[in-house]
């Protein structure tokens, strides 16, 4: 029997914890508050899109100047907008916050991850050596995030699409890198079987 997961006990706790330590802290803290709201999303507690971006430009540097190579990943939920429709906009901020859960939870101590807007996430893998090694990861997160779980008596299983671009291999700069791996999320999403999709791949059926 598939085990299914409470996620609305999940996400309730995640956000709870994050009160909790803004909240203990007191009026001295305002300024780090105000600090967090800057660099953090406020809803899954995820790095905010800027603070994400400047860590990448960071990483960009150490990889070209060590000779390595990473793997920046585009990570959508799949029919997202049906979930608010059928379940309502705050079930749909569950979905997110258990995503963000779980992405937190299965990536590497020194990889990084954030939500970049709306239902898409984004993932980078350092130090990465082989595209096989990254598809592996890469299903492995989808099979993850896919982990049935209930919401309100209601099983849901989160389907997602996975695009991938590769430093050095398909682009050197922050922007072309996070363009590249989007057009391959976008080929995974139209793709009948394949959810995981590297830049170069030829678009899938």
């Amino acid at each position: 029997m598939t085990q299914s997961f409470n996620c609305r006990e999940e996400a309730v706790i995640t956000s709870s914890i994050r009160h909790a330590f803004i909240g203990c802290h007191g009026e001295s803290s305002n300024v780090e508050t105000a600090r967090q709201i800057v660099h953090l999303d406020a809803l899954t507690g995820l790095p905010s899109r800027a603070s994400f971006e400047q860590g990448l430009a960071h990483e960009l540097i150490q990889a070209k100047r060590h000779g390595r190579s990473l793997a920046v990943l585009f990570i959508d939920i799949d029919k997202f907008k049906s979930i608010n429709d059928s379940y309502g906009h705050g079930m749909g901020d569950l979905v997110l916050l258990t995503v963000a859960n779980r992405l937190k939870s299965f990536v590497r101590g020194g990889d990084m991850v954030s939500r970049w807007s709306g239902d898409e996430f984004v993932c980078v893998l350092l130090e990465v050596k082989e595209e096989a090694d990254v598809a592996r990861f890469a299903h492995q997160l989808v099979n993850r995030i896919a982990e049935p779980c209930e919401f309100n008596g209601t099983v849901i299983s989160i389907r997602s699409s996975v695009g991938i671009a590769m430093y050095s291999a398909h682009g050197e700069e922050a922007d072309i890198l996070f363009n590249n791996a989007d057009i391959a999320m976008y080929k995974a999403k139209g793709s009948k079987k394949r959810v995981v999709v590297f830049h170069t791949d030829p678009t899938p059926l």
